[in-house]
């Protein structure tokens, strides 16, 4: 299918007609999830066609003004539904949500996730934000993060690591609690055992800066055992759940949540 039109995809918002969808984040060794990352998964269209992300997200990533009309209306309904499932579920769930370099170097940017956290009843310790690789981020948007991080609580993922914008060197401005491969670093650890060997020493790199590491892209049970033998903290992908929409997501967090989870 054809890409949309930014027009299109302005439109779309005005209607709220994009779809949200939650992955799961597996934290390893224990079994456990009380984290998920979000995504708009889907965006209907005018005459009820469904569009995939490929339609819709690189017109998005490669305009500055709509990137920050949509991470504006993509933050308000993540925080919303992320509320919602804390009520639903009786404990605290952490919302991971990926952010445009655009977006963080807006210089009201951190003010209006304190606006959109204190219109919703979203608590900054439910909350942490994944840095897209898609676009780079410049000396606002740092700043913008710091302060998140170091005044508001909020967590902070270096997303897609060695992949795009998402380099090292973010590592030495960026106070990151956490850093994500891409599937592309995990998805051939079964049969190649340099790309086993790369992830590891990414892994020891994240404890040496006392950082978790998280690997996506798990789609066999081979995988998962490779990661949890090499001391992986954390994992994300089909094999242990795909995207959900709230309520199927809801269930699948009351099964899999922490026996010691606060209540809130």
């Amino acid at each position: 299918m054809a890409s949309l039109t930014r027009e299109q995809i302005y439109k779309a918002l005005e209607q709220d007609r994009f779809e949200i969808y939650g992955q799961p984040k597996w934290t390893l060794g224990e079994n456990t999830c009380s984290t998920y990352e979000v995504f708009a998964d889907i965006l209907i269209g005018e005459n009820y066609e469904r569009h995939l992300p490929p339609d819709f997200l690189p017109v998005i990533e490669t305009d500055p003004e709509l990137t920050i009309a949509f991470g504006m209306w993509f933050l308000r309904r993540a925080f919303q539904d992320v509320v919602r499932l804390n009520q639903d579920v009786g404990f605290n769930v952490t919302l991971s949500i990926n952010i445009f370099g655009f977006q963080a170097d807006r210089p009201e940017f951190v003010d209006k996730v304190i606006e959109l956290a204190n219109q919703t009843g979203l608590k900054f310790s439910n909350l942490q934000f994944e840095l897209s690789d898609k676009q780079p981020i410049g000396p606002i948007g740092i700043k913008n993060l710091v302060r998140l991080h170091d005044e508001l609580g909020v967590r902070l993922v270096l997303d897609n690591f060695g992949k795009g914008y998402s380099n090292i060197n973010l590592l030495r401005s960026i106070p990151f609690n956490e850093i994500d491969l891409s599937k592309e670093f995990t998805v051939n650890i079964t049969s190649l055992e340099l790309e086993l060997r790369i992830i590891v020493a990414i892994k020891q790199l994240a404890e040496v800066l006392d950082l978790v590491c998280c690997a996506k892209g798990i789609e066999t049970a081979e995988q998962l055992e490779l990661l949890e033998e090499a001391g992986f903290h954390m994992a994300q992908g089909y094999l242990i759940g795909r995207p959900m929409r709230r309520e199927e997501l809801r269930e699948f967090i009351i099964r899999y949540a922490p026996q010691n989870t606060g209540r809130t």
